[in-house]
């Protein structure tokens, strides 16, 4: 297939005597009689085979032009990955495997479920050289941080701080103008963010959140392309890291449950387009560890996407409270489990696992199936959980001895084969 400018180019070489190898068919009209004029005049009488041809078309002056202004034999430059590979910049890490440098990075979470604090959390440990959540060390300590508040309540972000004891000299607002609403699709606010990146050579910008950053919609690829096409060139020309704040769809029941939704991809509200343009995708969720639902539980934090590497471990935090007020994240290297209902059987090993802990000198298995029975445990259970539990469980005399009992241990030791 041949664009236009190929067709054009064809012309051209064709005048000018150059071997040329292409069909009709290539052609669209008006290049395609310009071509069949040319292509089939007699040696030499090419010019003005084009030129009769061109006469009779609309614009001709303006086809002709083209075709004569086009430098015949040219063919545009295309470098291989080699050839453009000694300018490329490496890849770079502001959080070590989880913010990129110079890429888009999405955070994504319900309301309420602790994504300013994580930003202003993140704010902090670059400030105060404290070492990102998994141990890793700050790039840049001490470099500035833009925070772009579109929530528009600077009272919220400035208290968080002072809970972290944070330098706020070291942390920028972007805020509307008076009686305004921040709108990054405007030319004036753009200028904003990129004057204040320019000035401050941040190591961080943090965007909070993209619903209130434009007057468009989020669910047209039309309405968000403009606004993250500028987003990834300004995070790609300021080689900081960026974290545009982001909400979940509203899940069936809604409330603070939505808190509760171990997120996938698919839960970002609006376009795809949004998640499919961020190199590094996070997320974050409220983990049940208990019976009951606590909106004040430990979140687990996550990647969700990545563009550039392998996948971290899930890590963990909760919120520490402060005397008298406030509160900062306490981050595990671990996520929090999650609850699930027990089991009849992880309640029988409960109970045995009590049961022997009463007596320092263990119980004959007859005591301990005779103690179960009252509870409704088969004494096929019983032995089953023993054998789940035989690391701790010990035969004082051998399991076929008349006298042995089962005693517990604290400390695990080699399972001993036997049979019920």
């Amino acid at each position: 297939m041949l664009t236009r400018r190929m067709q054009i180019q064809a012309i051209a070489d064709r005048l000018a005597g150059l071997p040329i190898q292409v069909h009709i068919k290539d052609f669209e009209m008006p290049w395609q009689l310009c071509w069949q004029a040319v292509e089939s005049a007699q040696p030499g009488q090419e010019h003005e085979a084009l030129h009769k041809v061109v006469s009779g078309l609309p614009e001709p002056k303006e086809i002709l032009e083209r075709i004569l202004a086009t430098r015949p034999g040219y063919r545009p430059e295309i470098q291989s990955l080699e050839e453009i590979a000694m300018d490329l910049p490496p890849i770079e890490w502001v959080w070590d495997g989880w913010i990129p440098r110079g890429l888009l990075t999405v955070l994504g979470a319900s309301q309420g479920s602790g994504k300013s604090f994580v930003a202003t959390d993140l704010a902090y440990r670059v400030i105060h050289n404290q070492g990102f959540p998994d141990g890793t060390p700050v790039k840049r300590p001490g470099a500035n941080v833009i925070y772009v508040d579109a929530e528009m309540v600077p009272q919220i972000l400035n208290e968080r701080s002072q809970s972290y004891g944070m330098d706020r000299k070291k942390l920028f607002l972007m805020l509307p103008d008076p009686g305004d609403m921040i709108d990054l699709g405007q030319d004036h606010y753009r200028e904003r963010l990129s004057e204040m990146t320019a000035i401050l050579k941040p190591e961080l910008i943090i965007i909070d959140s993209l619903s209130s950053i434009h007057n468009g919609g989020q669910n047209n690829v039309e309405d968000v392309r403009s606004l993250i096409g500028y987003l990834t060139r300004l995070v790609g020309w300021a080689n900081c890291g960026l974290v545009l704040v982001h909400h979940i769809r509203k899940p069936a029941g809604g409330g603070q449950r939505m808190m509760n939704v171990d997120l996938g991809m698919e839960d970002s509200s609006g376009s795809g387009y949004i998640t499919q343009q961020a190199r590094v995708v996070l997320s974050l969720h409220v983990v049940q560890t208990g019976p009951k639902f606590d909106p004040n539980g430990p979140r687990e934090f996550k990647m969700l996407k990545n563009s550039i590497g392998r996948y971290p471990e899930p890590l963990g935090f909760s919120f520490a409270p402060l005397h008298p007020a406030g509160v900062v994240l306490d981050w595990k290297k671990e996520a929090p489990k999650t609850y699930t209902e027990p089991t009849r059987m992880d309640e029988c090993q409960e109970w045995l696992e009590d049961l022997l802990k009463s007596s320092p000198e263990g119980f004959y298995p007859k005591e301990v199936v005779a103690a179960g029975k009252e509870l409704e445990l088969s004494q096929a259970m019983i032995y089953r959980a023993k054998r789940e539990l035989s690391g701790h469980i010990l035969n004082t005399v051998g399991h076929q001895a008349p006298k042995n009992r089962w005693k517990w241990s604290d400390e695990l030791v080699p399972a001993q084969q036997e049979t019920d």
